[in-house]
C-alpha cells in the first residue's frame, strides 16, 4: 500500500477514515497519501447542462480543503508525503483517473449506515464506486473505533477460490499487522463433492500459512450471518471479493459486499475481481 487515495467530504466519517489510514501507514510502509475532494459544477435542467458552481464556491471549497488538511496532518508520520487535490468532476470518474495516473494501490473512504438506502461519503455518486473502482477499497465504518486490525475475516462461498486469493497479497494485511485470520464459509448450497474438494484444496494451500480459524455457518440471510459472526469474534476488518455488476444490475440488486458495508459491523476491504 505504497500510495493511498483518501476521499473526503470534510465530515466526521471522512475524519475517521483518515485516522484509520494514518494508523496503518507505518505497517504498510506507505510513501504517499493523496487527499481527494470533488464537486460537480454541471447539473442537468430540462436535458441541458447548466453550470451552477461559481468561483466563490470553488474558493470556499479550496479553503475548506486546506483547513481539513491542517486538521489531519498531525495524524500521519512525517515520512508520508501528504498532498491534496480538488477537482470539478464526478467522483467515480475522478477516482479512476487518479488511480491510473498516480499509481494508487488503495482507495479509502468513510461510510455511514442509515435507514433504508445508506449514504456513502461525498454523496450518492460514491455508491457506484464499488462497482467501477479498479483498485482495492478500504471502507471505514462510523461504528468502528480506528485501530490496527487484529482480527480479520475472509468470507468464502467456495467458488473461484484460487482466482480470488491470487488477486490480492494477503501479507499486506495479515503479515503487516500480525492479525488473526478467520475464514468463514457462507455458501448457501452445497457444490458437487469433487468441485468442493478442489476449492477446499486451493483454500488450504493459500491460507494455511496464516494459521487461520476455519468456520462454517448456516444462515438464511448471508449478510446477517456474517455480521453476527463478525461481532462474536470481534472482527476489525472483513475482506470481500467484489464483482462489478454494472449500472443496470446495481439498480435492481444489492451485492453482499455493499450490504456488509452498509451494515458497518467492521471495516471492509473490497477487492475487485475484475482486472485492475
Amino acid at each position: 500500500m505504497k500510495r493511498i487515495l483518501l476521499l473526503t467530504d470534510f465530515s466526521e466519517n471522512a475524519l475517521l477514515a483518515a485516522k484509520q489510514v494514518a494508523l496503518c501507514t507505518e505497517a504498510w510502509h506507505t510513501e504517499a497519501v493523496l487527499v481527494y475532494h470533488t464537486y460537480n459544477s454541471v447539473t442537468i435542467v430540462n436535458n441541458e447542462p447548466i453550470v451552477v458552481v461559481n468561483d466563490e464556491v470553488k474558493a470556499a471549497k479550496e479553503k475548506e480543503l486546506q483547513e481539513w488538511m491542517e486538521q489531519i496532518k498531525p495524524l500521519f508520520p512525517a515520512q508520508v508525503d501528504l498532498s491534496h487535490r480538488l477537482e470539478d468532476v464526478d467522483l467515480p470518474i475522478g477516482v479512476n483517473e487518479l488511480c491510473s495516473a498516480e499509481n494508487i494501490d488503495l482507495v479509502a473512504l468513510g461510510i455511514t449506515g442509515q435507514t433504508g438506502f445508506a449514504k456513502i461519503l461525498v454523496g450518492s455518486n460514491a455508491i457506484t464506486l464499488m462497482d467501477i473502482c479498479n483498485r482495492p477499497m478500504l471502507i471505514v465504518s462510523h461504528k468502528v473505533v480506528p485501530a490496527i486490525p487484529k482480527h480479520v475475516l475472509a468470507t468464502t462461498d467456495l467458488k473461484e477460490v484460487d482466482r480470488k486469493l491470487s488477486l490480492f497479497d494477503l501479507d499486506q494485511v495479515l503479515g503487516s499487522f500480525s492479525a488473526q485470520l478467520y475464514v468463514l464459509n457462507v455458501a448457501k448450497r452445497e457444490s458437487a463433492a469433487a468441485e468442493l474438494a478442489q476449492e477446499l484444496k486451493y483454500l488450504h494451500e493459500r491460507l494455511d500459512k496464516y494459521k487461520p480459524v476455519y468456520d462454517y455457518i448456516s444462515h438464511d440471510d448471508v449478510v446477517t450471518g456474517i455480521t453476527e459472526y463478525a461481532r462474536e469474534k470481534h472482527i476489525d476488518l472483513i475482506l470481500s471479493f467484489h464483482k462489478k455488476q454494472g449500472l443496470l444490475a446495481s439498480l435492481f440488486k444489492t451485492s453482499i459486499s455493499k450490504k456488509i458495508a452498509w451494515n458497518g459491523a467492521a471495516n471492509l476491504l473490497v477487492i475487485p475481481m475484475d482486472s485492475m
